[in-house]
């Protein structure tokens, strides 16, 4: 799992369309385990964030791997999903809470592998 680090910018292919542009990628301390992950503490993610802004970055969403094809998110997964958009939300000039913080899953697809992008809706 992983930590995306980016910026927005427009999207000439949608009207209104937000794009994401991930310039780095950041590994926190972590446990993998055969059917997930476990997130350790990270005393160093204040100076992650600080190094990124400096930079003119920012998080803009998160990257993970995972085994299962069967589903495309598990109900675990979904609701971190999104609990990191409600931690990454900000209020909408029409005074409602939005996110732009996307998850990215990459997992095996045949011979191939897959990368889906997800959010989930308000």
């Amino acid at each position: 799992m992983g930590y995306l680090y980016g910026y927005y910018s427009e999207d000439p292919n949608f009207p209104e369309g937000v794009r994401i542009n991930v310039e780095a990628v950041y590994e926190p301390p972590q446990i993998g385990e055969m059917n997930g992950f476990q997130e350790l503490d990270d005393p160093k993610i204040h100076l992650v964030d600080l190094i990124a802004s400096a930079c003119g970055l920012e998080p803009i969403g998160w990257i993970f791997t995972k085994i299962d094809q069967e589903t495309f998110l598990s109900s675990h997964e979904t609701r971190r999903v999104a609990q990191m958009q409600e931690k990454h939300s900000f209020d909408h000039p029409l005074g409602f809470k939005v996110s732009k913080y996307v998850t990215v899953v990459v997992q095996p697809k045949g011979d191939d592998v897959g990368v889906e992008c997800y959010m989930v809706s308000d």
